[in-house]
């Protein structure tokens, strides 16, 4: 597997494919292989590009948790279209990468085609809540390395994985428990828990040109508001909902997913991906007289 030294760290990376570059970025319980339905599918008409972030073997695991801060995962996936050689590409991400890959777009918007949000923003409705609860999970890890984590392959929004699909969820889990105990406990105190809420770039993402793509799960209750959210903000922003699916929704429903993406990347290219129609509005008074 190869790999980048970036943003001061040695970043793993894998590649697969030809055409535009289009970069994956993982959720928090994620890494690489989270995006193997993904990789393999699109590579077939893609540069298909996953990393581990700073913190997930074997990319690099800086001792300090400042290291891993949102603004600093961000500079990563600069660093990384730098060392590719990608002067612009398509981003997608699932929950935290979501949020480095939106935050990204409104950083440096040339140098994206588009972007998909998957499963973004969890905490933001309440930021200090989200802090203790990062900050009690990191506690854990530190007491008890990845077994302190256990709960959490269960939780609410992760259980219909399980259930649909059991070989998958175990494949998920013991990934998530091969994890490194301080690279995820300075993830939770840097990234997750200090993370800015998405509600507050608000006039920001009203100004955004770069296409969108939002989807979410509707039984991943922490990030339906924000996808709603993103959804009334932001121009260029499709949102897609999957039924009975939880926070994984590219691991739980991968062909849906990737028709999804697909389709969206295509639009993106041809410039078909735009705001709603100046002209357009509610002619039903009009119409009913």
């Amino acid at each position: 597997m190869p790999t980048a030294t970036l943003d001061g760290a040695s970043i793993a990376y894998t590649e697969a494919g030809d055409g535009l570059p289009l970069v994956f970025c993982h959720e928090f319980a994620g890494s690489i292989e989270s995006w193997e339905q993904q990789t393999g599918y699109f590579s077939r008409r893609y540069r298909a590009v996953a990393y581990n972030a700073k913190g997930y073997p074997p990319s690099g695991v800086p001792a300090r948790w400042e290291e891993h801060t949102w603004d600093r995962q961000v500079r990563v996936l600069l660093e990384l279209l730098d060392h590719l050689g990608a002067e612009r590409a398509h981003i997608c991400g699932l929950s935290m990468g979501a949020y480095t890959a939106v935050q990204f777009a409104l950083e440096r918007p040339e140098r994206c085609i588009g972007v998909v949000a998957a499963g973004v923003g969890t905490g933001s409705a309440d930021p200090a809540a989200f802090l203790r609860e990062s900050e009690e999970r990191a506690a854990l890890l530190d007491a008890d390395g990845m077994a302190g984590m256990e709960a959490y392959l269960s939780g609410a929004t992760r259980i219909r994985f399980r259930e649909k699909d059991s070989a998958g969820w175990e494949r998920f889990a013991a990934l998530f428990r091969a994890h490194s105990p301080q690279g995820s406990a300075n993830t939770l105190r840097g990234f997750q828990g200090r993370r800015p809420s998405i509600y507050d770039r608000e006039a920001d993402l009203a100004r955004l040109s770069v296409p969108l793509l939002v989807i979410c799960g509707d039984e991943d209750d922490p990030c339906i508001e924000p996808s709603l959210f993103l959804k009334r903000v932001v121009p260029n922003c499709g949102l897609a909902v999957l039924p009975r699916t939880g926070h994984a929704c590219n691991l739980e429903e991968p062909a849906a997913f990737n028709a999804l993406v697909a389709e969206f990347l295509a639009q993106a290219e041809a410039g078909r991906w735009g705001p709603r129609p100046a002209d357009s509005g509610d002619n039903w008074a009009a119409t009913a007289r």
